[in-house]
């Protein structure tokens, strides 16, 4: 009589740290099926699945324009929310170790009302509460973004607390810090700190140090004395980001202050002031004139290393094309520009050139704004929220276990670029676009440093998608003029070709998305 086999003890067979870099690779959906496997595997997942956490509870303007059953979803998301939240809470020592990142949306919720009841304010509580709780736990923590929340004293003492924080995200337009005898720490060991204004620089960190702090993001700035007067506190700086600045006058900053700024994102301005005398190798120019922007160009040259890559804006430095204007003309004002930053910057190899909108100064239409607002929830339009049944009848995005194929964000085109073997077609163009752009490139038209790696032209927008002739003919032209190039965007943001090993003439198509 045949006996049967006994079972494979396959747990057995591989240490857990060689199963831990198995699923390590995994998706995070592939994950949450491991876990359901045995405890084995749901012991090496966990850490995964917790790692970044992330959830909206936010209410902001749309809600007002949601109808019942958008509000009645939210609602239930809210409730969904605050379940898992006190889930997590419960069971602290065995999950809050493994939460190293966290994003949070909540809201302001007094200005937009999803029911008349109060259901929406006591769940955004019950959330924050939690939330709050939670927080002091999560003791290997080193990433928090905090979006639409109020900030209290207590609060931002409770992040800037955590042992392991290094990056921190403040997206708000509330900050209430009031003198409570030293709640929040004198130092803390931030490396990146993004705010959406600068007054939560000046409220929220006037007494605090930061020693080591390397990365630095502002918004906006309105008081831009003050605010550069806090950035020489930070002498181990290397990056340094504005938005906008609402003054265009920049403050004098002193030589020997910032020594080890290597990166620049802002006004002209900024970059003028900043540039000269320090280790700057990239550098992102807002919105500018030509003049603003040459001056740019000329202060970055006088830093004290090579700028390697630059990003410049949508400006003016292209001339309005009108109807009665030639393409060369535009052309011919590019080149002049390019050729100033060749020569000013020769060191680049990576250039970002945002092109300009061709409809930019056009009337398409006028937008009306949103006007349909609809009623709050009454009480016999709230759903039944039990905290037993919460996840009883979850949306199918939430539960399904497709996933798209990966194809979708890999490659899409290959194709090998042979001066011999690429269409001469002239497609007919009567306006300005950027087809008509990508088909006039030459080395003629569009002079680029000679050791350019990256080249990115991209477009605010592009009516329809580029024909594959147009782009082979672009690659063409700049690949034959500048063998150095791995790397080109044409107009599309979500799509680059890269080159395939060093010596090839191949080159592929990726989407970014």
């Amino acid at each position: 009589m045949h006996q049967p086999q006994p079972a494979v003890r396959y747990l057995a067979l591989l240490p857990v740290e060689i199963w831990a870099l198995c699923w390590s690779v995994c998706s995070l959906r592939q994950q949450r099926r491991l876990s359901l496997v045995c405890k084995l595997f749901r012991s090496i997942t966990l850490p995964f699945l917790f790692k970044h956490l992330s959830f909206n509870a936010g209410v902001d303007f749309y809600v007002s324009c949601m109808d019942k059953e958008a509000r009645i979803r939210r609602l239930r998301s809210m409730h969904r929310i605050a379940v898992r939240l006190e889930k997590l809470a419960e069971s602290p020592l065995a999950l809050a170790p493994f939460v190293q990142s966290w994003t949070v949306a909540l809201g302001y919720q007094e200005q937009y009302k999803i029911d008349t009841t109060g259901v929406s304010e006591a769940l955004h509580t019950r959330i924050f509460q939690t939330f709050g709780k939670m927080l002091t736990l999560c003791h290997n923590l080193s990433t928090v973004h905090l979006k639409r929340l109020k900030i209290d004293t207590m609060l931002l003492s409770t992040v800037l607390s955590l042992p392991k924080l290094q990056h921190l995200t403040l997206e708000t337009r509330e900050l209430t810090i009031i003198d409570t005898g030293g709640v929040l720490p004198k130092h803390t060991k931030l490396q990146s700190l993004d705010l959406s204004h600068d007054y939560l620089l000046r409220e929220g960190f006037t007494e605090i140090d930061l020693p080591i702090l390397a990365h630095l993001t502002l918004q906006f700035v309105k008081e831009h004395e003050t605010f550069f007067q806090h950035v020489e506190r930070f002498p181990r700086l290397e990056t340094l980001t504005v938005n906008s600045i609402q003054n265009s006058d920049f403050p004098v900053i002193k030589s020997n202050s910032l020594p080890i700024l290597r990166a620049l994102t802002g006004p002209s301005t900024m970059i003028i002031s900043l540039a000269p005398n320090r280790p700057i190798t990239r550098a992102s120019i807002g919105s500018s004139s030509i003049q603003s922007l040459s001056q740019s160009c000329a202060a970055l040259s006088r830093s004290s290393v090579p700028l390697r890559a630059l990003d410049l804006p949508y400006v003016h430095f292209l001339p309005r094309i009108l109807p009665w204007q030639s393409n060369a003309h535009g052309i011919n004002s590019m080149h002049e520009f390019l050729t100033e930053i060749t020569a000013l910057l020769p060191e680049l190899t990576e250039l970002i050139l945002k092109l300009p909108n061709p409809r930019m100064g056009r009337c398409g239409g006028c937008f009306s704004g949103i006007d349909i607002v609809s009623e709050p929830l009454g009480v016999d339009e709230l759903p039944i929220l039990c905290d037993d049944t919460a996840f009883d009848d979850l949306p199918e995005q939430e539960i399904s276990d497709d996933e798209g194929d990966a194809s979708d964000s890999g490659t899409n085109i290959t194709i090998t670029i042979s001066v011999d073997n690429l269409p001469d077609t002239e497609l007919k163009v009567e306006s300005w676009t950027h087809q008509s752009f990508l088909q006039q490139i030459s080395p003629t038209c569009l002079p680029l440093p000679r050791n350019v790696e990256i080249l990115h032209l991209q477009a605010s927008w592009v009516d329809n998608p580029l024909p594959l002739a147009v782009q082979e003919r672009a690659l063409k032209s700049l690949i034959t003029a500048y063998p150095t190039l791995q790397e080109i965007q044409l107009a599309l943001l979500n799509s680059t070709w890269r080159r395939i090993g060093r010596s090839e003439s191949v080159w592929r198509a990726v989407s970014n998305d």
